[in-house]
């Protein structure tokens, strides 16, 4: 063997290596790409299912933003009726307060009057228990002389 027909050998050699490196290296890039193919679409269906669900949870949430607004609208008479309601007990409070507040100087004045007054009160009553005995006395007499 002469060194073309080497040299030959030795280029189809390395043909030979170099084309089956290539094809599997094709292989392998075709599974990847397979495998990356079949990856985008699981992508893709979960994408689908999460766009799914993310509308359900707006739906969903829309209805209860929608409810919660109609409950508050239903409370919203109730809590003005409560709130007139507290104003009302706040005005008999009130009321009762200065009632109390007039009772109290009122009794505190009729004491007053009563203290100031006690002692023409003890004498109008000396003097009507004086008036009565005299008034008993004369009646006494009077029936002691009708009888002689």
């Amino acid at each position: 063997m002469t060194w073309s027909e080497i040299s030959i050998v030795s280029l189809v050699a390395a043909c030979l290596v170099l084309i089956v490196f290539t094809v599997r290296m094709f292989i392998t890039a075709t599974r990847t790409l397979r495998l990356l193919g079949d990856t985008v679409i699981e992508v893709k269906q979960q994408v689908v299912h999460t766009t799914e669900h993310a509308e359900n949870l707006m739906k969903q949430l829309g209805q209860l933003t929608e409810e919660v607004h109609l409950q508050v609208l239903a409370l919203e008479p109730s809590m003005q009726s409560v709130e007139k309601a507290g104003k009302a007990v706040g005005e008999v409070a009130s009321t009762l307060r200065n009632a109390s507040r007039m009772m109290n100087d009122s009794l505190l004045g009729a004491e007053k009057v009563v203290h100031t007054h006690q002692k023409r009160i003890h004498d109008i009553m000396e003097w009507a228990t004086t008036g009565y005995e005299l008034w008993q006395r004369w009646q006494a007499q009077r029936s002691a002389k009708s009888d002689h």
